[in-house]
């Protein structure tokens, strides 16, 4: 009888226990779970901050490459076109490639913090726009030294370009960049502006090899940015 209620007394708390334990590993996986999610939430809005701005960036200057040596966008806004057509062709033009060139560094300085959803990611995109900051940069004779732009050059236009607000770092808009950095404000962007002036000469010719070079990577890296054409159609996203 004794041993009995021994074991009577004894076998709720054992169950108890158990229970305890049970229910305790339990709720700490799914809590745990939790938790892991809202991580890769709060990284997935994190990287939006710059993969979002950084590929309509990509694909509005690869677009303008694509008018400017196939349709003539310049030949016709600015050579042949009117006051207004002149000035927003140079402007237009040297805002997309600052643009980019921001973007591109603030990339450059947040994703080191910020490491994209698949392991070789963040490397894969940094090699992406170290082929066209290259590119852009490189005096081979091949390229006629038409439309150079060098590396510290563009760090220092994309820096002129990033505008910080809550917190945030972001690219002024076109219209901020047209009351900044109106002809002669800023040495770096007169030079981008003094480029695409040379690109109109010419009609873009004696740059194209470096120009369609840099119209591939940014389209490769679009492919990287948005593999299943969401965003941008692939009619309006092929090499040229």
């Amino acid at each position: 009888m004794a041993d009995g209620g021994l074991l009577n007394s004894v076998a709720p708390t054992a169950l108890g226990a158990l229970c305890g334990w049970l229910g305790g590993g339990v709720g700490g996986f799914f809590s745990s779970k939790h938790e892991k999610q809202k991580a890769l939430q709060q990284r997935e809005k994190e990287v939006s901050v710059y993969r979002e701005p950084l590929a309509h960036a990509a694909f509005d200057l690869q677009s303008r490459i694509y008018n400017i040596l196939e349709r003539r966008f310049l030949n016709r806004m600015y050579v042949n076109g009117t006051e207004r057509t002149r000035e927003y062709s140079v402007e237009n033009t040297s805002f997309l490639m600052a643009q980019l060139f921001c973007w591109f560094e603030l990339t450059r300085q947040e994703l080191y913090y910020i490491e994209l959803k698949r392991a070789g990611d963040t490397e894969k995109l940094m090699h992406l726009q170290d082929h066209v900051q290259t590119l852009w940069g490189a005096d081979r004779a091949e390229y006629q030294n038409a439309c150079c732009i060098f590396a510290g050059e563009q760090r220092a236009i994309g820096e002129n370009l990033i505008i910080r607000r809550d917190g945030i770092s972001a690219c002024m808009g076109y219209a901020q960049f047209m009351d900044t950095f109106p002809p002669g404000k800023n040495k770096q962007m007169d030079i981008v502006r003094a480029e695409v002036r040379e690109l109109a000469a010419d009609d873009g010719h004696a740059a194209r090899a470096r120009l369609v070079k840099i119209q591939h990577y940014l389209i490769d890296i679009l492919t990287f940015l948005d593999p299943d054409s969401r965003r941008f159609p692939r009619d309006s996203t092929k090499k040229m």
